[in-house]
């Protein structure tokens, strides 16, 4: 499969439902299509749809679309309106930093042309932009968004401010690099130490609309503050991941005599 998705070839042998009257419907359901998408079906796939599967097992529509949308909560199908309902593709693997430079991110790892900029501005610093990199609320400050697109969808957006004050002439330079080494190598500002967390979020209406997902969906946001040797802070960036798009690894080992 190159990634579109597609009908297999020839339509689907549908497994059986089982399970016994003990077992709701739409779980007997869910259990059959699991199987079939594992076995069966590869990513870019698509599956019966509603109409299909309830002529083909005798079932309600209801009980039909809880067993689909269960599976779509999963992460194992999506939607695309109009065109019916698919295997999703495997997730992205976003390994956590592990050699080569300590900044560098799945964000900035991808072929070139993936990544564009969506927006580079001079703002006033939110309060709490202004907080983490130790400015006063509302200096100059300037705002990047950059957006990584990935099987013709958008699956990623960063937004990283930087004070303007180290960085006068920032938004001026070729903004295609990704921006730590346009910092340490047009500005001079060598991040020496950085301070990153990770959670779960609820996708808002804007970042919901640029990443094409129904809002509050959920996104796995890292925030990440970059300072430099005199601990002043010169960036700091959010980084929004459809969580279906992609997942975080990191290799953990022991360190000798530990």
């Amino acid at each position: 499969m190159d990634g579109e998705a597609g009908a297999a070839e020839g339509p689907p042998i549908l497994r059986p439902l089982r399970g016994g009257p003990a077992i709701p419907l739409w779980l007997q359901l869910k259990h059959a299509l699991r199987d079939l998408i594992a076995f069966d079906l590869a990513p870019g796939d698509r599956i019966p749809t509603e109409a299909e599967l309830c002529a083909h097992y005798g079932l309600s529509r209801i009980t039909v679309r809880q067993a689909v949308t269960s599976l779509a909560d999963e992460g194992l199908l999506h939607r695309q309106q109009g065109r019916g309902t698919f295997v999703r593709l495997a997730r992205r693997d976003a390994p956590l930093p592990e050699g080569g430079h300590f900044l560098a991110s799945a964000f900035d790892q991808v072929p070139p042309g993936t990544i564009r900029l969506h927006a580079a501005e001079t703002v006033p610093a939110p309060s709490w932009v202004a907080a983490r990199l130790g400015i006063a609320p509302e200096a100059p400050a300037h705002k990047l968004r950059r957006v990584l697109d990935r099987d013709g969808g958008t699956a990623a957006i960063r937004t990283c401010f930087v004070p303007a004050a180290l960085a006068p002439d920032l938004l001026d330079t070729d903004l295609s690099r990704p921006l730590h080494l346009l910092l340490e190598g047009v500005f001079g500002l060598v991040a020496q130490e950085a301070r990153e967390s990770m959670e779960v979020i609820r996708a808002d209406a804007f970042r919901a609309g640029l990443l094409g997902i129904a809002p509050h969906q959920p996104l796995v946001l890292t925030e990440r503050v970059s300072f430099d040797a005199t601990g002043q802070a010169i960036e700091c960036a959010r980084t929004y991941y459809r969580a279906d798009s992609f997942s975080f690894s990191r290799t953990l080992r022991r360190e000798a005599g530990a």
